[in-house]
């Protein structure tokens, strides 16, 4: 866990209320996609930032957290790799300038349920009216602004958990 008081005051306040509205509490890995300067780091041990800007991405790694930087929806884990994939405020705009932005959407959610083993939550308000019918039946809980996925195991064998890939940007942890 990251430990700098304004950073993590800023996380606590942004996503405590965030996990509270769903009922939610993880345990275990985390990959936080799209996580912007702020990162679930600050709240859990284990989590890797991925966003898609570098100036965010050399905050995270100045203050220790594993971060990768990459298109949000670009999402080349390995199967099973974190015990959660969460997206508090994914930015719309990478699924819309790829075209359909309902198979866009789609996409994405098959790859946070294909690399999670637990669960998938997505917190958008843009997103929910494209989330995909398809997953329905994995919903364990849904609000106005927010989804909560059962991971089903997307991988036809579990691979090793990710620890740190080749493209992985990381500073030490304090």
């Amino acid at each position: 866990m990251v430990h700098c008081a304004g950073y993590c005051r800023l996380a606590r306040y942004r996503f405590e209320s965030y996990l509270d509205q769903m009922g939610i509490d993880l345990e275990g890995s985390i990959l936080d996609v799209a996580c912007g300067p702020v990162s679930l780091a600050c709240l859990y041990d284990d989590v890797c930032g991925h966003d898609n800007s570098p100036a965010f991405i050399e905050h995270l790694v100045e203050r220790g957290i594993p971060a990768r930087l990459a298109d949000i929806t670009e999402l080349d884990y390995p199967s099973e790799s974190f015990s959660y994939v969460v997206s508090l405020n994914p930015p719309m705009k990478p699924f819309r300038r790829r075209g359909d932005i309902r198979a866009e959407i789609r996409r994405f959610v098959e790859e946070m349920l294909r690399i999670a083993r637990k669960g998938v939550i997505i917190r958008s308000g843009p997103m929910m009216d494209y989330l995909p019918p398809q997953c329905d039946h994995l919903v364990e809980r849904r609000g106005k602004n927010y989804v909560v996925y059962r991971a089903g195991g997307g991988g036809s064998a579990p691979l090793s958990r990710l620890t740190e890939p080749p493209t992985l940007a990381s500073g030490c942890r304090s």
